[in-house]
Formats: C-alpha cells, structure tokens, sequence
C-alpha cells in the first residue's frame, strides 16, 4: 500500500478514517477521534487514488451503521447515512442519555457516500452495497420530494445541530468559535435551512445515481436540481432559509463549481466572485469573505481557511477554465501546511495576508492529510 504522510495518525484498525487524529501536543484539541460520515467520506475520496482501500473501508463501516428507523430525536432515518459514532456523547451535546452515541444530523453525508462508491467503481463491492446504495437513494428522493426540489435540515427533539451542513454547529449565535452561518445582521438563520455546500455535492449525487443505476429517474432529477440550484444560489447567497436567501459569498462557490451543479451561464459568474481577493487568499479560500459584515479572520466558519474546502474549491475551479486562480489556491495551501506544520483542521488569514494558527484547530485532521495529498499530486476528485 502506498504510504501518505500523516495517515496513520487518523486510521482506525478497520482502515477507515477518524475525522482528527487524538491530541498529539499541548494545545491540540483532538476533539474529533470519531467516525464522522462527511470527513470520512471525503477523506477517502482525497486518497482514492493511492489508497482506494480506505474507500473500501469506509463504505463499509458507514453502511453498517445506516439508518434503518425513523428517530427524531437522533435524525436517524431509513436510508441516511450517518453523522458521528462514538462510545459516549461529546461534552456539546449536554444533556443527552448516556451510553453509545449514533446521531445523524448530517444534510450531505449520504450524497457524499453516493459520490464516493461511484468514484471508487468497484463492481463487486457496489453489487455488496446495492441495498445500501437503494436506501441511500430511497433518502435522497424523500428529501428532495419534501425539501421542494433542495435538501433542507432542521435540529431534531433532543436538540444537537441545528446548522448540519458542513459548517455545522449548535448555536451559531452562541459559537464562541464563529461556527455556522449567521446573516448579515448578526440573527441567526431561520430553520429549515438549505445550504449551498449540500446542494451542490447532492446535484453530485444524482449525477452518480444515474451511472450506478442506469435509471432515467436521476438523470432528469439532477437537471431539475441543477437549475433550482442555479436560481436559487446565486454567487453572494450561502444558504437559503425559511426566510428566503442569507447572503455570504465565500467558499461554498467552490463546491458549486466541483459539483458542477451551475448552468454554463451561472458558472463564470461564480468563478469570478470565488476568485476576488476578499475569498481567495495567498493560502487557499475563506470561508466567507472578508467584506462580509459578519466576517471574523479566526471564525471557524466566518472567515478561516479550511485546507479540505479549498481542495474542493481548487477543482472548482480547474472546471471553470480558471487554471491561474486555481493554482493559486493549490500552492497557498501546500505553502501553509508546510509552514504551519502538521496537518491543521484550519488556519486563519489576516487582513494583511499574515498566516496564523487557530487554537481551536485540531492539528491533526484527517481531511487535511487527504488535502495535502491530493493536491500534491494534482487530483480533484472529479469522476462524476
């Protein structure tokens, strides 16, 4: 098997990833040595090429652990793959029974594992996980039929996330991190919220289900998608809420233009908003911009740079045509890595393009041990 740097450090026994690696220095959070389906799935698709075994692995541990019921509480669901697994809840999720922790409050992880098994194109494990793949699928429609087209998400009884995209928090009023997204005034986003980061790896999704299946079904529901999308996402909109669109452009542009989720005429637009120096820096894509009123360099999801998201954003990129931009984003992220040293969850740029470490940055994160990697060796993991 071929050896990537810092990977050990984050692979379970059964060969697939925990999010972070436990504490490896005073100061290091480790706060994530978990099963996380998203940063799973997302790590095995970084090294598809080198250690398509870990996909493999992956696949497998998060289909044992899919949805099978309808629980509101967890937001277990048939067919949903699920967000984090571990022996007891994390300390942010006070209050909740103690004993072994399943929640499934991920909008995306089940698109994500979609996209990862048609990436890998295993037949033999793609016949294994057939049954998987249908419930996945059976999810995805349910969510799309009663979303109207978007893959929306609320918290569930026993509270948890109430943002469950990527940038997932809590309370993203009471973040003391800047995780979630807030609107420009400072509220918080009114629930159900849809994300543009889930709606553009889902158009993915559908993209991948019509060449697993061969069913026609997916095709059309990936253009009907990809034109809602295309609307409703426009480049200074995040997420769209039971209000209407929050505005903050910022790296989610990325993952529209990776997921190939924008009509050809919306793509330019996107790319040139995603390219302007309040979002792409000298070390990778802010996660919002630095003009946005809510904007914070060290907010960890209002302003940081996240190696795996501008991984994202950098085949983004590479798909609009903009190889200068994107080689851009490359090389500043590998020049941060290096500099920073580890493999940082997330770092910050100031103002004035100075590099810095944030504390609540766990050093060791399993996606940016597959950022690194991938962007070494020049792949985007685009296959669908």
């Amino acid at each position: 098997m071929t050896a990537v740097t810092g990977l050990t450090d984050v692979l379970a026994d059964d060969g697939w990833p925990y999010a972070s690696s436990r504490p490896v220095a005073a100061g290091d959070p480790g706060r994530f040595h978990a099963l996380f389906g998203r940063d799973s799935l997302i790590t095995s698709l970084q090294l598809l090429p080198v250690r398509p075994d870990v996909a493999r692995a992956t696949l497998r541990a998060l289909a044992d652990k899919q949805g099978r019921v309808d629980d509101p509480g967890t937001l277990e669901a048939p067919g949903k793959i699920g967000h984090e697994f571990r022996d007891a809840p994390p300390e942010s999720f006070a209050g909740w029974p103690p004993g072994p922790f399943g929640y499934y409050g991920t909008a995306d992880a089940t698109s994500w594992f979609v996209v990862l098994l048609a990436a890998l194109d295993d037949p033999a494990l793609t016949a294994q996980l057939r049954p998987n793949l249908q419930a996945a699928a059976g999810w995805l429609q349910r969510e799309l039929d009663r979303g109207g087209g978007l893959v929306r998400h609320a918290g569930g009884e026993l509270g948890g996330l109430t943002h469950q995209g990527w940038r997932d928090t809590i309370d993203p009023i009471a973040d003391g991190n800047g995780g979630g997204t807030l609107r420009p005034d400072g509220t918080a986003p009114v629930p159900p919220l849809a994300d543009a980061d889930t709606q553009a790896v889902t158009v993915a999704a559908l993209r991948a289900l019509a060449r697993l299946t061969g069913e026609d079904e997916w095709r059309e529901r990936h253009n009907a998608m990809r034109a809602l999308v295309t609307a409703s996402f426009l480049p200074d909109i995040v997420l769209v809420d039971a209000a209407g669109p929050v505005p903050g452009a910022g790296s989610q542009l990325g993952w529209l233009l990776w997921a190939d989720a924008l009509e050809p005429d919306a793509r330019a637009a996107a790319a040139d908003r995603l390219a302007q120096q309040d979002i792409l820096t000298g070390f990778g894509l802010r996660t919002l911009s630095s003009d946005s009123p809510v904007f914070t360099p060290e907010g960890y999801h209002r302003g940081t740079i996240w190696p795996f998201d501008s991984w994202l954003g950098w085949g983004g990129l590479r798909v609009a045509g903009r190889a200068e931009d994107a080689e851009k984003v490359r090389t500043g992220v590998l020049a941060a890595i290096d500099e920073l040293g580890g493999f940082p969850e997330l770092y910050g740029v100031a103002l004035d393009g100075t590099l810095f470490r944030v504390p609540a940055a766990n050093h060791v994160q399993a996606w940016t041990v597959g950022a690194r990697s991938a962007l070494a060796a020049g792949w985007d993991g685009r296959t669908v």
